[in-house]
């Protein structure tokens, strides 16, 4: 697995104290990895995490410093998140390509599934969405996988996306002084 060089990134302050579980699974799958492939390179994916955060970093960072720095380290973090998808399909027997699911028809990655905006306040909403959704979408499919290996490392990678919200959440009291919990 490629190092995503944490420590240039303050990972600490972006992501869970906890340790990632070692990438191993139990055996080749390659149901498990189109499953994954969701995750990766889908709709809801770590992919359209980064990009979409990436794009709101290019806009904070004139507005803000920090703010800037925030959505920059969390789609960094994210980066970290689809190495990790990207050894466990390959060692699950699939090919890491920038696309969704065989139940999308393979349809590759688009531009399209990036919230872009226009208000910073609506933007920081859409972050925040993403990683509800994010979370949801690994929930299901720690169900939908029998691999206790792979269960760990999507567990873990849920304490990231829950330290994104937090995140997410106090730019937006600052920036727009309110808080978004969109389904609790």
């Amino acid at each position: 697995m490629t190092e995503i060089n944490c420590e240039s990134h303050k990972s600490g302050q972006y992501s869970d104290p906890s340790p990632y579980p070692e990438v191993k699974v139990l055996s080749p799958n390659l149901n498990y990895a189109e499953i994954l492939m969701d995750d990766y390179a889908g709709v809801v994916s770590e992919f359209t995490a980064i990009s979409q955060y990436l794009y709101h970093y290019f806009l904070f960072k004139q507005i803000d410093k920090e703010l800037g720095e925030l959505l920059e380290n969390v789609s960094i973090t994210e980066m970290h998140h689809m190495d990790i998808l990207a050894d466990t399909i390959t060692k699950l027997g699939g090919n890491p390509l920038i696309r969704g699911s065989n139940s999308t028809h393979h349809n590759f990655w688009s531009g399209k599934f990036v919230y872009y905006g226009t208000n910073l306040c609506e933007q920081l909403k859409a972050d925040i969405d993403a990683e509800y959704k994010a979370i949801s979408e690994y929930q299901k499919h720690i169900c939908y996988i029998a691999d206790s290996q792979i269960q760990a490392i999507l567990q873990r990678i849920i304490l990231d996306e829950k330290v994104h919200i937090r995140l997410f959440n106090q730019a937006l009291r600052k920036f727009c002084g309110c808080q978004y919990f969109p389904l609790e």
